[in-house]
């Protein structure tokens, strides 16, 4: 075996027993050597990848969520969202996306980092969703389109974060219909 597909197999350990840890404990209840108690490596394992435990839920949620995000470029930019939305709540709803938000609450770096590499690069292609849809005359092509994905998104995290509610798909189904409402040609 390669050390690369060695070095892999013993990260993808790692963040395996970050999601398992995170069952058992909170975010501020996790130790690095719990996790590596778990995943059978030391400390300084751990350590040679990551700086400090919010890297690791970090990259914990990227593995987890790693394809549930995929577009399908053939439906509609409705279901689409309606599909995007229902998996971020169900991700934020495991105890890696709780961990994450906490993450993101108290580090700033971390949170930029999960910007930068994160939700960026899938707010890209939903822009890429959004000209598609224009050129197929679902929606109008003068909108704020940045301004439209925040009330989506926002609106999810609204309900996870301050009531402690995982949006359900009727929730969902009507977030987009309403925030779509206005983008309907005449």
């Amino acid at each position: 075996m390669q050390d690369s597909e060695k070095a892999s197999r013993r990260q993808q350990c790692i963040l395996n027993a970050v999601s398992t840890a995170l069952q058992d404990v909170d975010y501020r209840d996790l130790t690095i050597e719990d996790i590596a108690l778990r995943a059978g490596v030391g400390k300084s394992t751990i350590y040679r990848w990551w700086k400090k435990k919010a890297d690791l839920v970090f990259d914990a949620f990227k593995a987890e969520t790693l394809t549930i995000f995929d577009l399908n470029f053939t439906s509609s930019l409705s279901e689409n969202l309606v599909q995007q939305l229902f998996k971020l709540s169900s991700a934020l709803n495991r105890s890696v996306g709780r961990a994450l938000l906490v993450v993101i609450a108290e580090n700033r770096e971390t949170a930029g980092d999960f910007f930068q590499q994160y939700l960026l690069p899938r707010r890209e292609q939903t822009h890429k969703l959004i000209q598609l849809a224009i050129e197929r005359k679902e929606i109008i092509a003068d909108y704020p389109f940045d301004l439209m994905l925040d009330t989506l998104y926002g609106a999810v995290h609204y309900q996870i974060i301050f009531f402690n509610r995982i949006p359900d798909a009727i929730y969902i189904r009507q977030l987009v219909q309403l925030t779509l409402a206005p983008l309907q040609p005449p």
